[in-house]
């Protein structure tokens, strides 16, 4: 099972609120390969990636990182993809 998980702000701006969308639509379609888990706002597993802003993914403990922008589902399943789950 893959584990990706969305760090957001709190309050959410509005790249945030769609990451929490698309993280509802991933956790769907993925719902027997994939743990999906939402932070919203400051978290110890932030500074555990070391990352620098929101909105942001990470899949297994850091393999794939993305931050800054809110990925679309196309990014997402590339990523999935990428670590052998179609």
């Amino acid at each position: 099972m893959i584990k990706v998980e969305f760090f957001v702000a709190e309050p959410p701006c509005a790249g945030c609120v769609d990451l929490l969308r698309t993280a509802d639509e991933i956790a769907k379609k993925y719902a027997k390969k994939a743990q999906v888990i939402k932070h919203v706002g400051p978290c110890p597993e932030f500074e555990k990636y070391g990352l620098t802003m929101v909105p942001a993914a990470v899949f297994e403990e850091g393999r794939i990182m993305l931050m800054g922008v809110c990925p679309d589902m196309e990014t997402l399943t590339g990523c999935f993809l990428e670590l052998g789950v179609e």
